[in-house]
């Protein structure tokens, strides 16, 4: 039993899925024209992830400009470098976001520290973005509550076991009690 219960879990990275809610402000730098279409982009702001707690989140990369059919310059894409910090910086997970608005917006997981180390996954964001008043910075764009959910891979993981795995685990059990007893009558 010890094999089956004890060593099964070596080796094998844990996939959770997760949910989040964070809440950044963007920072771009710069004033988009028709001849400076990319300018570079900081998010930074905090949030809880489930089942993994709080976080401080931070997002550093480009944001691309386009230009719309009345001539005013939108936004089109956001390519930035994102990582999740949880426990003080003892345990963070790194990516990338990709969103083109209007058609995607997708993190990809690829690395991280701690218990994070080595991991792989996704996330799908939904944001809903919240126009500055009054803000007297010229790089401060707007505040942006993002939640969505996801999965992540990770050696350091541990996955929760499904509440059958208990019921075996009870049967197990019962079935060495049992057959110790046999041996004592």
């Amino acid at each position: 039993m010890l094999f089956v219960f004890g060593f099964s879990r070596i080796g094998q990275a844990a996939t959770i899925p997760f949910t989040f809610e964070l809440t950044y402000d963007v920072l771009v730098v710069g004033v988009p024209s028709p001849s400076t279409l990319t300018l570079p982009t900081t998010v930074s702001g905090s949030g809880s992830f489930a089942p993994f707690g709080r976080a401080i989140y931070a997002e550093a990369g480009t944001v691309t400009f386009e230009s719309s059919p009345s001539g005013e310059l939108v936004t089109s894409t956001v390519t930035n470098n994102l990582i999740a910090s949880f426990n003080g910086g003892t345990d963070t997970f790194t990516g990338t976001h990709s969103h083109v608005f209007g058609v995607s917006d997708t993190w990809t997981i690829m690395g991280g520290t701690g218990v994070f180390s080595g991991a792989t996954g996704f996330a799908t964001p939904s944001s809903t973005f919240i126009e500055p008043s009054g803000n007297p910075d010229p790089n401060f764009v707007g505040t942006v509550v993002n939640s969505g959910s996801g999965q992540i891979t990770a050696p350091g993981l541990s996955a929760v076991p499904e509440p059958a795995m208990y019921g075996l685990f009870g049967i197990a059990l019962g079935a060495v009690v049992f057959a110790k007893r046999k041996r004592l009558i």
